[in-house]
């Protein structure tokens, strides 16, 4: 069981060094490897530590201390790891609201506490396990669940990788414990099948150091020379890249308005063609704040965040967009059903809905073209959708499209960088992105941002 224990430790000390104080599902997680780590302790001293040290002389007074720590490792070990592994799988699967959490965490610890009239301390610790099994069936396979319907049901690829790997790793484990040691101990309580347990736990660990050296897991990934060297030569390909992008967008809006004006001299439309002009100006400030922000062949993106009122911002990208829009006779329609000041990068979230917009407008060539602009709560946060009712994407292309330098436009002049820029700056927020669309029906792509970069908040029912 020494094996357990350094495993589960090991575990634990990653976890705990490598991970933000704010990743709460992380903490529940190093909660279960500690008390699988005092699990697999609790049976060393008895197996394993107490007989060596007896062995070499050591007094009686140190050995009835480790065989009373034994107990109560174990019993905490036996009580924990249920409760631990369930409040894990409700806050990394995100099914319920922070309130809630908290008050479940609560109540889902009462059981924990009701095992102490079931269980005999002294001479030596007798769980009843039957009683033990009572609830713990239920956590660990409810876990289990959760898990494989939070994996199935992921819409961003990308995260939906993650919680595959997650699922791997770790749900074995449970069910391992779950057969090998609840069902095992509550049908003969005096086997020793439960031995079988270290198996399940080194396969997982093994898996754990594969996936953070390979691909990541548990928001973690080993960086090894080679590594550092590809993620710099990525850095300055996409980030000039991505400027590269920019500036095609905004050369095609100043290329309009500068046709525009030149129609409106020659109708001697002064007005009008002040009006493309400082539209022209404005597209050039897009292109100088985005250099701002791209920091040329050493730097990923930079965040440079300030309070933004969110519906403006949102103003802004779609009157930046819409003369494009009308051109081509499309429609832009807005609903807000709240508004909010944000703590982000006001240049970058701009960019990002200027390049969402753009992207409905390229995909809409039917006659009566519409895009949807939508600001909502969600999940505590703040959400805005971008639906349009043109062409839509194949199935088999979605999984590809945040793919940097991939494109479902067949035009030589479209990189392939828009949706792999939006990702990164919305992930530069702490945020996701995710994309529904069915070919011949339309696109939606939707932004969130957490709760944490709400500054302020308002509700605000409307449509436009």
């Amino acid at each position: 069981m020494l094996v357990v224990f350094f495993i589960s430790l090991l575990f634990a000390i990653i976890l705990y060094v490598s991970q933000p104080k704010e990743n709460i599902a992380n903490r529940w997680m190093i909660t279960f490897c500690m008390s699988a780590s005092i699990g697999g302790l609790s049976e060393a001293l008895l197996t394993d530590i107490i007989p060596e040290l007896e062995l070499v002389g050591a007094g009686a007074d140190v050995s009835a201390l480790l065989f009373e720590a034994h107990i109560y490792f174990q019993f905490l070990a036996q009580v924990v790891s249920p409760y631990a592994v369930l409040m894990y799988a409700i806050v990394y699967s995100e099914i319920v609201q922070p309130g809630t959490r908290k008050k479940l965490a609560i109540l889902l610890a009462l059981p924990m506490a009701a095992m102490i009239p079931f269980t005999d301390f002294h001479p030596d610790i007798a769980i009843n396990f039957q009683a033990l099994l009572a609830w713990v069936a239920p956590y660990l396979l409810s876990a289990s669940w959760i898990l494989f319907y939070t994996w199935r049901n992921e819409s961003n690829m990308y995260r939906k990788r993650d919680r595959q790997r997650v699922f791997v790793v770790l749900v074995p484990v449970w069910l391992g414990v779950f057969i090998f040691n609840y069902v095992g101990r509550a049908i003969n309580p005096d086997t020793e099948i439960f031995r079988l347990v270290p198996i399940f736990f080194g396969l997982a660990f093994m898996l754990f150091i594969g996936y953070i050296f390979l691909t990541g897991a548990f928001g973690i990934k080993i960086k090894v020379e080679q590594q550092v060297l590809d993620k710099s030569i990525q850095i300055i390909s996409s980030g000039t890249a991505i400027l590269n992008h920019t500036v095609k967008n905004e050369i095609e809006k100043i290329k309009f308005f500068f046709n525009l004006a030149q129609a409106s001299i020659d109708k001697k439309d002064l007005e009008e063609a002040k009006s493309s002009i400082e539209s022209v100006f404005s597209a050039i400030e897009s292109i100088d704040n985005m250099v701002d922000r791209i920091r040329s062949k050493t730097e990923e993106i930079a965040l440079t965040a300030t309070d933004v009122e969110l519906v403006q911002l949102l103003h802004q990208a779609i009157d930046a967009t819409s003369p494009l829009c009308r051109a081509r006779g499309i429609e832009i329609r807005t609903e807000w059903e709240m508004d909010c000041t944000v703590r982000c990068d006001g240049v970058l979230l701009a960019e990002v809905m200027k390049n969402l917009l753009h992207n409905a407008m390229e995909a809409i060539t039917a006659p009566q073209g519409v895009i949807h602009v939508h600001l909502f709560h969600k999940r505590g946060g703040v959400s805005v959708a971008v639906s349009d009712n043109g062409e839509g994407i194949p199935k088999e292309e979605l999984p590809r499209i945040m793919e940097p330098f991939f494109s479902t436009k067949r035009n030589i002049k479209n990189h392939g960088l828009g949706l792999s820029f939006c990702y990164m700056a919305v992930r530069a927020h702490d945020g996701e992105i995710v994309v529904h669309s069915e070919v011949n029906k339309g696109t939606s792509v939707i932004v969130h941002l957490p709760k944490s970069r709400i500054v302020a908040q308002k509700s605000q029912i409307g449509l436009e």
